[in-house]
């Protein structure tokens, strides 16, 4: 498969006009929808797909069949771990971010304690972007409960100003509240926790169907009193 030329066969330029405003930070964005990524990632899957690594990424879909092939291929964890190291510092906008933490196989045991462990290093980075992977990766595996301790304080007390690590903290950390709401309320109301993070965490819990008007108003109110 000539890869380039199928994404370019495949262009919406309406959907390409559309990202252009949505996507900060991407490489050239060529216009092709999502399910139609997706597709083309199992294709590639299905092949040689170590190869198809090894070619240039000069396009925001090329980054995001990267980082979907990098999440879903069949390989040992460890190949898995040393291509994502070799990926994650390539990340520079919330969508490739996003769709390589959401579709990242991992397994319990020992395959997620070495993911785990990756998170803890980019959180040390100071690097906008490696740190929002570590975030969501955080969001969509290790919000359990041999983690959410750990989850909780790092995400209160590890700081960065960049706006995208900031909604990426604030997103996970409502995502928390609905499986841990005590342990989670104390973190977001902990003097270590960013402000703007704050305000945000209680704004996405504040949009969610799970939670009781009761808790909303409550957060809200103790927001205000801050």
């Amino acid at each position: 498969m000539n890869v380039r030329k199928e994404l370019f066969d495949k262009a919406d330029h309406g959907y390409r006009e559309y990202h252009l405003t949505m996507i900060p930070g991407a490489l050239e964005i060529i216009g092709v929808r999502m399910p139609i990524l997706r597709t083309i990632s199992k294709e590639i899957c299905k092949g040689d797909w170590r190869e198809f690594l090894k070619g240039p990424v000069e396009f925001h879909e090329e980054q995001m069949l990267t980082a979907f092939v990098i999440a879903k291929a069949d390989m040992s964890s460890d190949e898995r771990i040393k291509l994502t190291r070799l990926f994650v510092p390539s990340i520079k906008n919330w969508a490739v971010c996003d769709a390589f933490c959401g579709d990242y196989n991992v397994k319990n045991g020992p395959d997620k304690e070495k993911l785990w462990n990756y998170c803890l290093e980019l959180m040390e980075t100071d690097d906008e972007f490696m740190m929002r992977v570590a975030a969501v990766m955080m969001l969509d595996h290790f919000i359990d409960d041999d983690h959410i301790e750990q989850v909780l304080k790092l995400l209160s007390t590890k700081y960065h100003p960049g706006y995208y690590y900031k909604m990426g903290v604030a997103w996970t950390l409502s995502t928390c509240y609905l499986s841990y709401p005590e342990r989670t309320e104390k973190a977001l109301f902990s003097d270590s926790l960013d402000k703007e993070i704050r305000n945000k965490a209680v704004q996405k819990i504040s949009d969610s169907f799970r939670v009781s008007k009761e808790d909303k108003e409550r957060l809200k109110a103790m927001k205000r009193e801050l």
